[in-house]
């Protein structure tokens, strides 16, 4: 009769002992930082978070697929990658709503392009902003940046330029529709900020400085909306 005990049973010494992965550290990285992607909802700025996550994911996958007997960790770093584009996308698609829907009632919005013409120093569409005798309360409302000037506190006037990229140092120069002269209304004031700003009010076109575009500021707003 065969003894088939466990101590009878043929041992296959050819066998290797399985080896111990580590879980890639740069996996673990990417889920966790991916989870914070959602803070794209409160600035553009954040996207970093989700950049972030992604090349951590990336540079797991790399490491993983370079080493397969040593590193695991091939879900957490795919599951980094999928929360910072899930993620990152629905926070910054929060952040336009409300930025695109956030605009005062009455103010009709504008961008800088809407203001540029190649063929003429004014698009004929700019002087449709202008109020009129059918419509005296005609408002636009724009973003941009404040141009520094000398004063920094109690800014009663300032000019609004569409980017902060031209500075002294800068090849690129404004044109003069690239800038508009606001004035605000009432007692409104603020303080010189580098940060995005939010400015609406009655939009006007000064004709004696379109006559002479190089040298004035054609542009007119008078504000009585501003918000940082």
């Amino acid at each position: 009769m065969m003894n088939t005990s466990p101590d009878a049973l043929p041992i296959d010494e050819t066998a290797a002992p399985e080896r111990y992965r580590s879980l890639s550290w740069p996996a673990i990285l990417s889920l966790a930082v991916g989870m914070f992607s959602i803070l794209t909802v409160f600035h553009p700025v954040f996207w970093a978070v989700p950049l972030l996550a992604a090349a951590l994911g990336w540079y797991a996958l790399r490491q993983i697929q370079s080493a397969p007997g040593e590193y695991t960790g091939e879900a957490f770093a795919w599951g980094g990658i999928a929360a910072a584009a899930a993620l990152g996308l629905l926070g910054f698609g929060i952040y336009h709503y409300v930025e695109t829907h956030s605009i005062p009632a009455g103010y009709t919005p504008v961008t800088f392009d809407d203001l540029q013409s190649a063929t003429e120093i004014i698009p004929p569409s700019a002087y449709d902003l202008e109020p009129t005798s059918q419509d005296r309360e005609k408002r636009i409302y724009i973003t941009g940046y404040m141009y520094p000037g000398r004063r920094n506190i109690k800014i009663r006037e300032f000019v609004l330029v569409p980017t902060l990229g031209h500075c002294q140092f800068c090849s690129r120069q404004l044109k003069s529709t690239e800038m508009i002269s606001v004035k605000f209304t009432g007692d409104l004031t603020t303080d010189y900020t580098d940060s995005l700003v939010k400015v609406g009010g009655k939009f006007r076109i000064d004709r004696e400085q379109v006559a002479t575009p190089l040298g004035g500021l054609p542009y007119q707003l008078e504000a009585d909306f501003f918000q940082e």
